[in-house]
């Protein structure tokens, strides 16, 4: 998949895929172009991460020593979340990354992400997906972040991604690369196993001071699972009805926080302890609430039992137990 880029009327297209490989050139490594989905990553849907899941795989059945995957910056958290869910048992790296400056575009920062991304996926002794992106350090510095840890936190600036709530995977420079110690490493004895059912009848809904129970029972009401963003570490209104919404829903609500950092931490406060006795409410913990979504309807199709598999770490994804 290739970045967008606005055409002469001010629109975005998508940049063909010749037009972005000519300048990419790694010593020791050769590559195999694949066309999987050409769109913006705007316009993806759940589906659309089944297709990747079946390319990744065909990829890897066919002996390669790693995966780069281009991606529009948009929803490559989603994505990355959902390919890290789906993908089972990793023996080699699965790399995201895009441009904030369309490929084409003068100061574009696609190129030097897709080389980075190139030797990252090549020579990396990591077995994980992870999303490759511009780091603080300068643009030839990449952060690498763990697919479940990953969140778009700026709209312009090229270093749009951080890795949320655990530190980053490793980074690349022009001259290394420089990977924690508790990185999933590569490893020639694990059997890819793919998982890539969903339910994506799910919602996620953020709390807010004028948000009723009544219109949280309505908005509930349609799905099979829910997302919910509380407040602070995870609270939500209990001197109202919103609790028994909560509780009349009776299919899996997953409590997620609206802050950024530190995630949910219930139990520090007396109205805690009503919120935790809603049977079908599950708190994520440090899950980013987009991960909590991807994850949730990965879990309704699975047929095991919800809340135990959502508090099963999987992929990194929930560390703060």
């Amino acid at each position: 998949m290739s970045r967008s880029r606005p055409n002469s009327y001010g629109n975005a297209e998508i940049a063909p895929i010749e037009e972005i490989f000519p300048g990419t050139s790694i010593e020791g490594v050769e590559y195999e172009l694949k066309e999987i989905l050409s769109k913006g990553s705007a316009n993806m849907v759940h589906g659309d991460w089944v297709s990747i899941a079946s390319a990744v795989e065909s990829s890897i059945r066919s002996d390669v020593d790693g995966i780069v995957i281009l991606h529009g910056t948009d929803t490559m958290q989603y994505t990355a979340a959902a390919l890290s869910f789906m993908l089972n048992n990793l023996s080699i790296p699965v790399v995201l990354t895009g441009s904030m400056i369309p490929m084409g575009d003068p100061g574009t920062d696609g190129i030097s992400n897709l080389n980075a991304a190139v030797r990252a996926a090549a020579f990396a002794d990591l077995a994980e997906v992870c999303v490759l992106f511009s780091a603080d350090l300068g643009e030839h510095n990449k952060i690498i972040i763990r697919g479940t840890r990953a969140k778009k936190i700026s709209s312009y600036m090229k270093t749009a991604f951080t890795s949320v709530n655990f530190d980053p995977l490793g980074f690349l420079s022009s001259n290394e690369i420089k990977l924690e110690d508790w990185r999933v490493k590569r490893s020639d004895n694990r059997k890819l196993k793919v998982r890539s059912s969903l339910n994506a009848n799910v919602c996620l809904i953020k709390t807010h001071p004028a948000l009723t129970s009544e219109q949280l029972t309505h908005f509930l009401s349609a799905y099979e699972g829910a997302v919910i963003e509380g407040t602070g570490v995870g609270h939500l209104r209990v001197d109202d009805g919103f609790l028994t919404a909560i509780r009349s829903f009776g299919k899996p609500a997953a409590l997620s926080t609206q802050c950024l950092y530190g995630g949910e931490r219930l139990g520090l406060y007396a109205m805690d302890k009503l919120i935790l006795s809603i049977s079908n409410i599950i708190p994520v913990r440090d899950m980013l609430p987009e991960v909590a979504l991807v994850k949730l309807m990965w879990c309704l199709a699975q047929n095991e039992e919800v809340r135990k598999l959502m508090l099963t770490n999987i992929a990194g994804e929930i560390a703060n137990n």
